[in-house]
């Protein structure tokens, strides 16, 4: 079958499961914890994670507030104390940097590497998004817009606290060690998605150079840090109502796969089969994967093999959209917030700040530690609100 024949079949069955379903789509509601999470003890390096903060809405204002005073409290109360705060890609909205908007465009940049300030041992990590490569623009002008990116971080913030990772439009991996052990891999996820033809190496070489990696830092804490997740219960991953986001058609596209960037996409199933057999094939099991691309908080326990044991959707720093339940679902929310992942010598904690449902203050949400074992009660789902399944 053609191409074209493929994606009208895909369509063809999308819109039977709108005739038999409807507009049906899982969302869900979940308590917020009842007290503030416990750091880890004896402190050794924390993690921020924040995604798709390139819009500058009132809830990137509030965030990125609440950002910066917690990790101000943090580093008070622990000196010296490594921390990261890594951004998860679309950085910059609606189509990356622009040379004759750069002043809008730089200003996206440094208002999210300004939430660490001037602390010392602090560092900002930006990672590129689909909308950082232009949003679907030839590969060329895309990662033009990439390199131009970068240039424009280290112009606002300084290579001495800020980094862009992987650098020059190339897939990565790239690494960075914080504290005693703890490995964060960085993937520019969208170059594996577009496959483009340029000097950075084929699709094969990056996934040995990521098993690699992975076979060398095994005795390490690991976070693979991407834009795209491997699993999530929002619109990329099929979650959506019927007229999500309008007409029909952006449905349709969805459920049937249509478009690279949703899970249900044969490009993305390829990439995920990638990292995965990367994964199985290093003997490795990463603590988590961290990602932005659909706008909510996620927290989901992961299940098959080659998967990292928790898939960390931290996407609304900028941007809402709806957040259901899936298979592994720790927690989920559709609100603007963060997370934060406190490393101890024995022990990984993880905390969900979002702001309430009423647009008011950021608070802690969510906590629970993260082993690779994953067991329940270590990390139990949340309550589910009345209502709210």
């Amino acid at each position: 079958m053609s191409s074209s024949g493929a994606h009208i079949g895909r369509l063809a069955t999308a819109l039977g499961i709108v005739v038999l379903f409807g507009c049906s789509t899982s969302m869900i509601r979940y308590e917020p914890m009842a007290q503030n999470p416990a750091p880890a003890t004896q402190l050794e390096a924390a993690v921020y994670l924040l995604g798709d903060g390139g819009e500058d809405s009132p809830g990137r204002a509030v965030v990125l507030g609440h950002a910066r005073a917690d990790i101000e409290r943090l580093a008070a109360a622990n000196p010296g104390l490594p921390i990261v705060v890594v951004y998860l890609g679309d950085n910059i909205y609606e189509i990356g940097a622009r040379e004759e908007f750069k002043v809008e465009d730089a200003g996206h940049l440094a208002a999210q590497a300004d939430v660490i300030g001037q602390l010392p041992g602090a560092t900002v990590v930006f990672l590129p998004g689909n909308h950082d490569w232009a949003k679907g623009a030839a590969n060329e002008r895309a990662r033009e817009s990439i390199r131009m990116q970068e240039r424009w971080l280290y112009e606002v913030a300084g290579n001495d606290r800020a980094r862009f990772l992987p650098a020059d439009g190339c897939p990565g991996p790239s690494t960075l060690d914080v504290g005693a052990d703890v490995h964060l891999v960085f993937l520019d996820t969208e170059w594996l998605l577009r496959r483009p033809n340029d000097d950075c190496g084929s699709v094969e070489d990056f996934y040995e150079r990521l098993r690699d990696d992975l076979a060398a830092n095994r005795d390490k804490r690991v976070i693979l840090a991407a834009h795209h997740p491997m699993a999530t219960g929002g619109p990329h991953g099929g979650n959506i109502g019927l007229f999500h986001r309008g007409p029909i058609v952006y449905y349709l596209a969805v459920k049937s796969g249509l478009s690279v960037q949703d899970l249900a996409s044969g490009r993305y199933s390829d990439m995920l089969a990638g990292v995965r057999s990367a994964i199985y094939e290093s003997g490795s099991i990463p603590l988590a994967a961290a990602a932005g691309h659909d706008h909510s908080l996620q927290v989901i326990r992961m299940h098959e093999p080659g998967d990292p044991s928790f898939q960390l959707v931290s996407g609304s720093a900028s941007r809402i959209t709806p957040a259901g339940r899936t298979d592994g679902t720790r927690y989920a929310a559709s609100r603007h917030g963060y997370m934060r992942l406190d490393f101890g010598p024995t022990e990984t904690r993880l905390s969900v700040f979002a702001q309430s449902a009423d647009e008011g203050p950021v608070q802690a949400v969510f906590h629970c530690k993260l082993t690779e074992a994953g067991l329940l009660a270590e990390c139990p789902e949340a309550t589910v609100a009345d209502g709210g399944a």
